[in-house]
């Protein structure tokens, strides 16, 4: 299984901080931001643990991925790696989970950001805000990659600023110098049902959507194929992601349920604005809910920048129609940002069919599929260093935790049943198709 190894100095213009902020804006957007909120309705204060073993497991996933990428450098990235480690079925089947994951990471995102807005439209629906956003983020994608990482990088300084922000004023609160206001101390993480407020079964149904807050990053895998001097770069990316997502996402979620009780925080929206107003700033609300769509914004950019070149990789190998090979002068692989954009249209459609739910299954399924390539990914790294080691086991282990233990919530078992719906899709979909085209080429 071949995909395209050759540099093109017009492509590599990602540098480690443009590489970077792609990393971290693909990861922080409407999991964090929005989708948490149901995460913590499950959990209450022990969505701190979910989001250790969140970010334990992201860590280890990304290294394995940064090590392969430092080898074979290419936008196929895991996918590729999949196909010559494990054999082309798998190739194809990562592929098309990671490119079946962005879509549905994307329709979350558009979703969240469409509730977001109507903070000042209330009277519109979801449906209509949610195609304007769609538009919007597809006329950005059609960028070349050295303008679309310009805007990722300004977007992802927002957001990254905001996190930090909330986790500095946490920690003011806490010591209590925080004007008018008595610091909580560790009142809201037991007084309310203990930290434990669902039991284990409340800790461990939280974990899939914790998982998926730390999705996007895996952006970088497909982004090494276009990043100046990958050996170096993509490993030093993946470190200073995984830390700054582990340290933000610890630091605001400890805030967030150590301010405000965990059963205050809203399903439907972000549980930073309320946060905001317990602390007295409630005037500045509004531009609260400008910066987190301008974060779910970046995702969006983030991913729909990933989602279409691995279409392109898969075209490449013979795994997707050939048409979706093709590229303009400035390398950006515009049949696939279509297709892609078309698919992503019609969860439009979606959301005004099912508004209420639709964002809960929407992001379980695309943790699913999103946990379904990681174990792809940890089970290519065995192959790869030929013997089993500590990194694997325990990130394989972790992820069937999760996998496993999403059945225990009515809604996630929706998307755990979607998720294996589309497994099986995809692999009768190789046999009958995919499998035959590569037989034919082994022949030639």
């Amino acid at each position: 299984m071949k995909d395209s190894k050759k540099t093109n100095s017009k492509k590599n213009t990602l540098n480690l901080p443009g590489l970077t902020m792609l990393g971290l804006g693909g990861a922080i957007g409407s999991g964090i931001f929005v989708a948490s909120g149901i995460a913590i309705n499950q959990a209450g204060p022990s969505i701190i643990l979910s989001f250790v073993i969140g970010g334990i497991i992201s860590t280890l996933i990304m290294f394995m991925l940064a090590e392969m990428s430092v080898v074979e450098p290419t936008t196929g990235s895991f996918s590729v790696y999949a196909g010559e480690y494990l054999g082309p079925a798998m190739g194809f089947i990562s592929g098309w989970m990671y490119w079946v994951a962005g879509i549905l990471t994307l329709a979350t995102e558009m979703v969240a950001a469409a509730l977001i807005v109507r903070f000042w439209l209330p009277s519109w629906p979801i449906w209509m805000i949610s195609l304007i956003i769609a538009v919007l983020i597809i006329c950005i994608s059609l960028l070349d990659v050295r303008s679309l990482a310009r805007v990722e990088e300004i977007l992802s300084l927002i957001k990254v600023g905001i996190l930090t922000v909330v986790t500095i004023m946490g920690v003011v609160l806490f010591i209590g110098l925080w004007p008018g206001l008595k610091s909580p101390g560790i009142s809201n993480y037991f007084n309310h049902e203990g930290f434990f407020p669902h039991g284990l079964s409340g800790f461990f149904s939280s974990l899939l959507l914790v998982v998926y807050t730390y999705a996007g990053e895996q952006v970088i895998g497909p982004a090494a194929g276009e990043t100046q001097d990958p050996v170096k770069t993509v490993p030093e990316a993946v470190k200073i992601i995984n830390a700054a997502l582990i340290v933000l996402y610890l630091g605001s979620i400890t805030t967030l349920v150590g301010i405000l009780p965990w059963n205050r925080v809203p399903l439907n929206g972000s549980g930073f604005v309320p946060l905001f107003g317990q602390l007295g700033l409630i005037s500045i609300s509004s531009i609260m809910n400008a910066v987190i769509l301008s974060a779910i914004l970046s995702a969006m950019n983030s991913n729909m920048y990933g989602v279409p070149r691995m279409l392109k990789s898969l075209a490449e190998r013979h795994d997707a129609p050939a048409f979706l090979n093709k590229e303009d002068e400035r390398g950006v692989p515009v049949a696939a940002v279509i297709l892609s954009s078309a698919f992503l249209l019609c969860v439009v459609g979606i959301s005004y069919l099912l508004p209420q739910q639709i964002l809960v299954y929407i992001a379980s399924s695309a943790g699913v599929a999103l946990i379904t390539n990681w174990l792809i990914i940890a089970a290519t790294h065995y192959r790869f260093r030929q013997r089993m080691n500590g990194k694997t086991i325990i990130a394989a282990v972790l992820l069937l935790v999760v996998l496993s233990t999403s059945a225990m919530n009515g809604n996630q078992l929706v998307g755990l049943m979607a998720g294996i719906i589309i497994l099986m899709l995809l692999a009768c979909l190789y046999f009958l198709s995919a499998r035959k085209q590569h037989f034919a080429l082994r022949k030639k």
